[in-house]
C-alpha cells in the first residue's frame, strides 16, 4: 500500500503538476474561462467537467486514474485553446492602459499573460500584476488618495493630473 501512495504522489506532483501547469499557461495567457463560456457554453462546460475529474482524482483517485485525467486534462486545454485562437476570440486576461500624455503603456494581468503581453506589445509594455498595483496605490498618500476619491465616486475615471499636492489636499 505504501508503495501506491508514492507512486500516487509521484505521478500527480512530478508528472501531471508540470504537464497540467504547461497546457494551461497557454490557456491562461490569453483567455480567462469566461471567454470560453461566452464563445462555447457546451464546451466550456465540458471542459469544467474534466478540471473536476482532475482534481477529483487527485484526492481520492488511484495512480491510474490521476495519470488518465491529467492526459485529458492536457488534450482538454489544447483544445480550448486552439477553438478560441480559430475563432480569433479576443484575449481577455489581461487589460492594456496607455498615458497618451506620456507615451507609457502598461498591461495588468495574472503572470501568465507576462510572455503574450510582450509579444503583442513589444518590451517597451511593462507589465504589472493586480496585486502589484494594490501595492504602489497603497504605499504613497497621493494615490491613497486617489483611491478614495475613486471608492466615494464609482466609475470616476482619472484623465488628467495636474498638481499632486492639489489632490492630495496639501
Amino acid at each position: 500500500m505504501k508503495e501506491n501512495v508514492y507512486r500516487l504522489l509521484d505521478i500527480a506532483v512530478r508528472t501531471w503538476g508540470p504537464r497540467v501547469d504547461e497546457a494551461a499557461l497557454a490557456f491562461e495567457a490569453r483567455w480567462t474561462r469566461n471567454a470560453l463560456k461566452f464563445h462555447n457554453p457546451q464546451l466550456a462546460e465540458q471542459f469544467e467537467a474534466q478540471l473536476e475529474r482532475y482534481r477529483r482524482s487527485l484526492v481520492v483517485g488511484t495512480a491510474s486514474e490521476v495519470d488518465a485525467e491529467g492526459a485529458r486534462l492536457c488534450r482538454a486545454y489544447a483544445q480550448i485553446t486552439a477553438e478560441l485562437q480559430a475563432a480569433g476570440v479576443f484575449d481577455d486576461a489581461y487589460q492594456i492602459g496607455r498615458d497618451p500624455k506620456s507615451g507609457l503603456t502598461i498591461a495588468v494581468g495574472p503572470k501568465p499573460c507576462c510572455g503574450r503581453v510582450h509579444e503583442l506589445f513589444g518590451g517597451a509594455v511593462q507589465w504589472f500584476s493586480p496585486d502589484e498595483v494594490a501595492t504602489i496605490i497603497a504605499m504613497d498618500e497621493r494615490f491613497r488618495a486617489l483611491a478614495n476619491v475613486k471608492r466615494v465616486f464609482p466609475g470616476a475615471e482619472i484623465n488628467q493630473v495636474n498638481e499632486w499636492a492639489s489632490v492630495a489636499g496639501g
